[in-house]
């Protein structure tokens, strides 16, 4: 028999919760936090396939802790504070939503309450070891509630050596994304390494996650594949447009987060921002800061990390869109050159050495606190860095020098060794593709091809002005030289070609991001007097996205929309069949056909580029046996 006192403490600790945000709903701890539901049913799937599927986890069984470690995964909590009252991965709860195949439960799951109060939130869930090739690609399929106002975001790391716990050095970053809050989507990412005891991991990452924060809801996983070969576009098309920053001052850095989410900065103290892709950028300077900012870097709307050296070096950072700046760091005598987060809690920034020695510094609680490490390497000489020349890949990093050479660590700054960049003497940017395969310029461009150990000459974009910006994807190279153009390689640094010229502009960074199930990078250059451009990588031709058997007919609307001037549209069939795609105007008239030939039941997505065309809105009509439809689309240049 329950006492009056339980009853009452029972009764106080509600009304609590309430006061506190926390999410009181019937759901429990496995619910959502936003508490809607979705009553799309479970698709019947039956595989059809021209991949190899050489591993396959459809969920539809028990996917407690229990379950998951039975079947070979790990489960690892990393957020912030003590763990809350869920379990870090967990069944799926058909009262949120419905599996994406299968039993209504047959997924599993994470939620806002595995941390507690506001935390950041890093929930492992690390795959059986499974042999893996080069061009091998992990699929799954993910989702949060309908129309939730807590994003949730999801990380897909790989281990070629298949270590199972998140603190092993190996694991690299294949790709992050925000979940869908309208219907299960599918992600493909490819690994461009082999491992015959690979391991794959999903982490669910959220900054300011948890009952008391912004972020965090919900979310699913279900129907994850390994497979050889497909996955994902393999060729892309790339558009370049200027867009309007609303400052005149010198833009000397800038951080893509994704193809909608950008942050630039410069002279002043100048930061504006976008969340639309560039179609407006907003003052994001804020107070707080102070001096011209050199670098910065973001991961979110919200949150973004600068560096400014007016006297002392400093880091600042915002949580809040850049309406308030806060200074995290400060050292005297120092110039910090560069930072990057490789998680949402662990960071690193590299500038000149001080006392003798190069100033490497690390935060382990997402930018709040900075503190050199013990293992800086040594000065020698009179050598220095250069602003925006850090890269990270993994648990590799390389930053530039006034030396003729390039330092390297293997193990996120525990040791050092160095590259000598014979040929140019500062190397004013650095980037590597994979954790082998790099660029570093200044006056002329060196490449290598083992990690750092040793660069050669290949050819110089252009003829004149230091080179001072690099970044690429594959076999692809984009760089700028202080000058009017953009030049993109697409054969490792062979040969190059104008990509972009920009009238007059001076452009001084780049920087560029793939999120998401879309392959090919997008982002944006900057430079004097405000200048910024945007690159929009979009898949050309027809590309599966996935070969499993769709239960209807589906065509989504285009992505972006409205567009300038390239977008995607992704359609689904249940059969075989004979397949159009074509554009029409607003008086009807036929302005472009996409496709126009048999295709076998699946998903897939479309590139459109309207370079040719005029702003205005556009039709796009799918037919494919007795199917019909047409949606909408609208081109702002």
């Amino acid at each position: 028999m329950k006492s009056r006192i339980t009853a009452l403490l029972f009764l106080g600790f509600i009304s609590l919760g309430v006061l506190l945000g926390f999410n009181m709903g019937g759901d429990g701890p496995t619910g959502s936090k936003s508490n809607t539901t979705s009553s799309v049913p479970p698709i019947t799937i039956s595989p059809q396939s021209n991949e190899a599927v050489t591993y396959l986890d459809d969920f539809n069984g028990v996917n407690d802790t229990v379950g998951l470690k039975a079947r070979g995964y790990k489960v690892w909590y990393r957020g912030g504070g003590p763990q809350g009252v869920a379990a870090t991965w967990f069944q799926g709860n058909s009262t949120v939503f419905s599996a994406y195949e299968g039993p209504a439960t047959g997924y599993v799951a994470a939620n806002y309450q595995v941390v507690t109060g506001t935390n950041n939130i890093d929930s492992w869930l690390v795959t059986p070891r499974i042999n893996v090739g080069s061009g091998d690609t992990i699929a799954f399929w993910s989702r949060s509630p309908d129309a939730s106002t807590f994003p949730d975001s999801v990380r897909v790391m790989y281990s070629a050596v298949g270590d199972s716990t998140p603190e092993a050095t190996s694991w690299v970053e294949l790709g992050r994304f925000k979940t869908s809050v309208v219907t299960w989507t599918r992600a493909s990412y490819r690994t461009a390494s082999a491992g015959a005891n690979a391991r794959f991991a999903i982490r669910y990452n959220v900054v300011s996650g948890g009952p008391n924060g912004a972020n965090s809801d919900y979310m699913g996983v279900d129907y994850l594949t390994v497979a050889t070969g497909g996955g994902g576009a393999t060729t892309c098309s790339y558009s370049w447009a200027t867009q309007v920053s609303g400052t005149p001052n010198q833009f000397l850095t800038v951080s893509t987060v994704s193809d909608q989410i950008g942050w630039a900065a410069g002279v002043g103290p100048t930061v504006v921002r976008t969340v639309n892709g560039g179609t407006t950028w907003t003052a994001a300077t804020g107070t707080g800061i102070t001096g011209d900012v050199y670098n910065i870097y973001a991961w979110s709307a919200n949150d973004a990390l600068c560096t400014t050296s007016p006297s002392a070096t400093n880091i600042y950072k915002t949580t809040n869109g850049g309406t308030t700046w806060t200074q995290v760091y400060t050292l005297a005598g120092g110039f910090i050159n560069a930072i990057q987060m490789v998680s949402a809690t662990e960071g690193y920034a590299e500038g000149d050495p001080v006392g003798g020695k190069w100033t490497i510094l690390k935060t382990t609680d997402g930018g709040n606190t900075w503190a050199r490490m013990a293992t800086e390497p040594t000065q020698v000489g009179t050598e220095a860095g250069w602003n925006n020349s850090l890269h990270i890949v993994g648990t590799n990093m390389w930053f530039g020098t006034n030396a003729t050479k390039v330092y390297r660590s293997t193990d996120l700054g525990l040791t050092w060794t160095s590259g000598a960049t014979t040929g140019t003497v500062n190397t004013y940017a650095v980037h590597y593709n994979t954790a082998s395969v790099g660029l570093a310029a200044g006056n002329a461009m060196v490449l290598s091809t083992n990690g750092g150990t040793s660069y050669s000459a290949v050819t110089n974009p252009g003829t004149a002005g230091n080179m001072n910006g690099l970044e690429g994807a594959g076999s692809d190279w984009w760089s700028i030289r202080s000058g009017n153009t953009v030049y993109r390689s697409t054969n490792g640094a062979a040969t190059w070609t104008n990509a972009f010229v920009s009238g007059t502009a001076v452009f001084q960074d780049l920087d560029f991001a793939i999120t998401g199930s879309n392959t090919c990078p997008s982002g944006w250059a900057v430079g004097n007097a405000g200048v910024i451009a945007k690159m929009t990588g979009t898949p050309t031709g027809v590309s599966t996205v996935s070969s499993e058997v769709p239960s209807s007919f589906l065509l989504k609307q285009n992505y972006p929309n409205p567009f300038n001037p390239t977008t995607n549209i992704n359609f689904s069939l249940p059969q075989t069949g004979l397949v159009t795609l074509k554009v029409y105007d607003m008086s009807g008239k036929e302005v472009a056909v996409l496709l126009n030939e048999v295709k076998s039941a699946g998903s897939y997505i479309v590139g459109f580029s309207a370079a040719n065309l005029p702003s205005g809105a556009y039709f796009y009509r799918l037919s494919s046996g007795n199917f019909v439809e047409t949606k909408k689309m609208l081109l702002v240049k």
